[in-house]
C-alpha cells in the first residue's frame, strides 16, 4: 500500500471512530484531530513519480 492510499485509509477509519465516540461522548475531539491531521497528510503528500525509464519485460524473460 503505498503512503497516499494508506493515509487516506487512516482518515477515513479515524473519522469513523471519531462518528462512533461522538454518541458517547468520550474522546471524540481526540480522534477527530487525529483524523484531520491524517487527512492534512494525505493531501501533502507527493504523488508518486513515474520510473526514469519504462520497464523492459523482455529483460527478465
Amino acid at each position: 500500500m503505498d503512503p497516499i492510499t494508506q493515509a487516506k485509509h487512516t482518515a477515513r477509519v479515524l473519522i469513523g471512530e471519531a462518528r462512533a465516540r461522538r454518541q458517547v461522548g468520550h474522546g471524540f475531539w481526540c480522534m477527530f484531530r487525529m483524523a484531520q491531521s491524517a487527512r492534512r497528510r494525505a493531501a501533502a503528500l507527493p504523488c508518486p513519480a513515474q520510473p526514469a525509464f519504462p520497464i523492459q519485460p523482455e529483460l527478465f524473460a
